[in-house]
């Protein structure tokens, strides 16, 4: 479960990068292209606002500010935990989609062992990153499709910085809560499955991000900015 911190961690940072660099060249153009994950994004923040017994006071997918959407809501009636939860939905809604849709696109991808141990689930997911890349129809149209959405839902899952403070404490006791059970050895079978899904679809959405990011930093070193 510890390689999903580090993969948001990833998330984070390449879309902050991505977000800095194209919408600087067309904010219009990015703002429509994110679209799709910005609406995810916010729907998700949404969503478990109410499970957690919040009332939404505003909702918008529509860029404000430095933000492409944002979403107001008044304080959940769990404490620290639903502020947590709040915060970190749109990282499990955003690949959950990727998951649902990557049938229909006749994408396929293996999901790692739920493990606590890091080495071994870094190197199934890079074993697993590697035979999606290698799996993929290039002449297939349906293809690019799902790389596209991929991409935003990728950059949708990153957490902004605002998200990133409101989770941290109900995380860490979330995360102590897991790693308690797991040291006295009550296994959560269903927990470590979808904890290992939700890496995978993780690890797929960084694929464009990262690849695009590179295109960007390229094209950056190619025609600096005079």
């Amino acid at each position: 479960m510890y390689i999903i911190l580090l993969l948001a961690i990833a998330l984070y940072l390449i879309s902050g990068y991505l977000h800095c660099s194209l919408s600087s060249v067309s904010k219009t153009l990015y703002v429509v292209l994110m679209l799709p994950g910005t609406i995810v994004h916010e729907s998700s923040h949404a969503v478990v606002a109410l499970l957690m017994g919040a009332r939404i006071t505003d909702f918008s997918v529509m860029p404000s500010g430095n933000t492409l959407g944002y979403i107001e809501h008044t304080a959940p009636k769990i404490p620290f935990i639903g502020n947590a939860a709040i915060s970190v939905a749109p990282l499990i809604g955003c690949p959950a989609i990727l998951l649902l849709i990557s049938r229909y696109f006749g994408v396929h991808f293996d999901s790692p062992p739920g493990s606590f141990d890091i080495f071994i689930e870094t190197r199934f997911l890079l074993e697993g990153t590697l035979s999606f890349i290698t799996g993929l129809d290039y002449l297939n149209w349906r293809t690019y499709v799902f790389l596209y959405l991929a991409l935003t839902l990728g950059a949708g899952a990153a957490p902004s910085r605002t998200d990133i403070i409101s989770m941290l404490p109900g995380l860490i006791i979330i995360v102590a809560a897991i790693y308690a059970l797991n040291y006295f050895g009550i296994n959560i079978l269903y927990l470590y499955i979808i904890l290992s899904w939700l890496s995978a679809a993780l690890s797929v959405a960084i694929i464009p991000l990262l690849a695009v990011a590179v295109i960007v930093a390229m094209l950056k070193l190619i025609m600096p900015v005079t």
